[in-house]
């Protein structure tokens, strides 16, 4: 035994002399620097742009949109006022989950930190997104089983007695089956809330000849209530070919205090100032079917299927009284059903190549009965059917995609109807040298239908001077899109889009006044006239600073208004978006800026303008909790919230509208989220649903 240790120490003291004497390496030994891994949190293709949040983002943001503000995507802008999610040119944007469809509200208690990435879409052709024209695509975390409930709480203060809106939401899953539950509330007891309108009438003697009344209804004071308590409930099944979701919810929705008061005059005088009220509440209940079917089959076919109705019923009252004539009395009542459905198949030809045929169907029937001074029953139903037909091609470089369809519009009243077909064509192509840059410009081609209430051949009267109808005759008018548009990522630290876009609408309805009650009064209609243009260019940006930090983000675009016809108008406003977010450990820092807004509103041959907007607001979160204190136009003691103008051969007026939305006012809002379970599945939260629209005359 001895021999044996002895031996092997002689070895590995040979061993040791030999790498003493080795030659060294050819290749020298060199100290290398640092290496920083940088994540690529943004890229742009031909088809879509992708975000990943960082961790700051997730855990800063209360909700999904809030979430959308904190990335500041180039390629929408959200509405500091009522968070509204649109393209930088104004279209609407649709909000997805795991390609699931979502309103606003439905986000709410969505769990931020679940959120993996965000995307952002111009004309899918995927079929869950059933042919919406541009689309936010939110892909969320899935787990096996287990649950979450998040609690919100919004309090606004300055603005009135109450202003408060809560939610619970609650989501559970069990291996293929989630299930979603939603309750809320949203309370307000305000007041300075209401319109002036000065209105300028050209009338008639009773030799026919003209003069003119200005009349001066100048609002004073006002008191409202409003309630809204929606609940829904959802359930999904979803597998490796198969996704299958139905949600029913409903919502009661009641304002049982809405008055406005106020002094009334004419000039010249005719008689001594008088003073009016205006009493307006009203209870309406929705209930809601929705179902989202999806299914993967064989021979690379997927469907893609959509049904639901919706039934409300609404009690509405309309009274105005002044001090010196009789009160003008238009009760309604009002029950609507709404059947819709949509089915795409969906075809892959090749890996580059894919194809779809939609069809879809609505129907809309309001039942509407007016009682007091113009008594009146009608039956309105709305009717539409269309079929599209789809191909597109992509490949590392490339998307091209075209569609067309026709559509069928059928609007019955009473026993009076009319009906059209017309086409619909999109035709989008995108090109993407690189991940850092990508081209992209679509052109739309479609119609403008007008609404229940426009075509309604009811006359009411709205004050002593003007009476209201719709006109049953009037057609849909056409429109066409054509957009360009740059989305330039360099690096994670800068993104930037640019745009211009051409909007016109031809043969567009609008507001025509003529002489009624022997010229006495006027009677406000509808009729076909002129063309309405709107161009528009702009460009969006972020930029992170401090290492991600600070960031900034602005968007500013200029349009060019111009209406043909009955009425001439021509305007060119400037509008900007900006903010600012700083993260400090658990703090987060923003400070927000809107520009006035300046439309044309082409169907109503309005201009539209309300007020900028600003905020600052601090928050902190850690772990569950989330709160925020929000600072919004506090320099600003007035009530004033938009300004609309009006300019006709025999009637102009101005409209002052108040209220709170840009009065100053403090807002505290928490949000406290506990988990149960293990693989939490989280996404598409459901939320508060809608009704149909109204054909209630206004």
């Amino acid at each position: 035994m001895k021999q044996i240790i002895t031996f092997i120490l002689m070895c590995l003291v040979a061993i040791a002399a030999t790498a003493q004497t080795e030659q060294p390496d050819s290749i020298k030994t060199q100290k290398l620097d640092e290496v920083v891994v940088v994540a690529q949190m943004q890229q742009t293709g031909a088809s879509s742009s992708t975000y990943i949040p960082t961790g700051r983002q997730r855990t800063s943001a209360q909700n999904a949109i809030d979430l959308l503000r904190q990335l500041a995507i180039p390629q929408i802008n959200i509405n500091l006022v009522d968070n509204a999610v649109s393209t930088p040119s104004g279209q609407n944007v649709a909000v997805y989950i795991n390609y699931m469809p979502a309103s606003a509200e439905e986000i709410e208690g969505i769990m931020t930190s679940d959120v993996r990435r965000v995307e952002y879409l111009d004309f899918p052709t995927d079929p869950r997104f059933q042919g919406n024209e541009h689309v936010v695509n939110f892909i969320m975390q899935k787990y096996e089983y287990g649950g979450y409930s998040k609690a919100t709480v919004s309090e606004n203060f300055l603005v009135g007695k109450l202003s408060s809106r809560a939610s619970v939401y609650s989501k559970f899953a069990y291996k293929r089956m989630t299930y979603d539950l939603y309750a809320g509330a949203s309370n307000h007891d305000i007041k300075h809330s209401g319109t002036s309108v000065i209105g300028n009438y050209t009338l008639e003697n009773a030799d026919g000849t003209p003069f003119y009344v200005t009349r001066n209804e100048i609002f004073d004071d006002s008191h409202f209530k409003y309630n809204q308590y929606p609940v829904s409930f959802r359930a999904i099944y979803d597998s490796d070919k198969v996704q299958i979701a139905n949600t029913v919810g409903f919502n009661f929705d009641q304002s049982p205090t809405a008055e406005t008061s106020g002094s009334l005059s004419y000039i010249p005088e005719q008689t001594e100032k008088y003073s009016y009220k205006r009493y307006e509440p009203y209870t309406s209940r929705y209930l809601v079917w929705s179902g989202n079917y999806y299914f993967i089959l064989p021979r690379n076919f997927h469907l893609s299927v959509s049904p639901g109705i919706n039934y409300g019923h609404t009690n509405n009252t309309y009274r105005y009284q002044t001090s010196g004539s009789e009160d003008i009395v238009n009760d309604s009542k009002e029950n609507v059903w709404h059947f819709r459905g949509s089915a795409t198949l969906y075809k892959i030809f090749t890996e580059r190549q894919n194809g779809f045929i939609r069809v879809w169907y609505g129907s809309t029937s309001n039942n509407v009965s007016y009682f007091g001074t113009s008594p009146y029953d009608n039956d309105f139903l709305d009717t539409y059917a269309g079929a599209a037909l789809g191909y597109s091609f992509s490949n590392n470089k490339w998307n091209v995609s075209a569609d067309a369809a026709l559509q069928w519009e059928k609007n019955k009243i009473n026993e009076q109807s009319v009906s059209e077909v017309y086409p619909i064509v999109n035709v989008s192509a995108g090109f993407s040298p690189s991940q850092k840059h990508s081209f992209r410009a679509y052109f739309h081609f479609g119609a403008n239908y007008p609404g229940a209430s426009e075509k309604t051949p009811n006359i009411l009267q709205q004050n002593e001077l003007m009476y209201y109808t719709g006109n049953p005759e009037i057609g849909l008018s056409r429109q066409v899109t054509f957009n360009l548009s740059y989305n330039w990522m360099p690096s994670s630290k800068f993104s930037a889009s640019a745009f211009a876009q051409y909007f016109g609408e031809y043969n567009l309805y609008v507001p025509v006044y003529k002489p009624y009650k022997d010229g006495t009064a006027l009677l406000r209609g509808f009729e076909t006239d002129g063309d309405y243009n709107r161009t528009q260019i702009g460009m969006s940006f972020n930029y992170k600073l401090l290492n991600g930090n600070l960031q900034l983000a602005a968007s500013p675009s200029i349009s060019f208004y111009r209406m043909t016809g009955l009425f001439d108008i021509k305007r060119s406003p400037f509008t900007c978006n900006a903010s600012a977010t700083y993260y400090l450990g658990n703090f987060y820092f923003q400070a927000s800026y809107q520009t006035r807004n300046l439309t044309v509103q082409g169907n109503r041959g309005v201009i539209y303008k309300d007020r900028d907007f600003y905020q600052i607001l601090a928050g902190w979160s850690r772990a569950n909790w989330n709160i925020r204190l929000s600072a919004i136009n506090l320099f600003r003691s007035d009530w004033l919230c938009a300004t609309n103008t009006l300019n006709t051969p025999l009637y102009s007026e101005t409209r002052f509208n108040d209220g709170n939305n840009f009065h100053r006012r403090l807002n505290l809002s928490v949000t406290y989220t506990f988990g149960y379970g293990k693989k939490v599945q989280r996404g598409n939260e459901v939320g508060a649903q809608q009704g149909a629209s109204s054909a209630i005359l206004k």
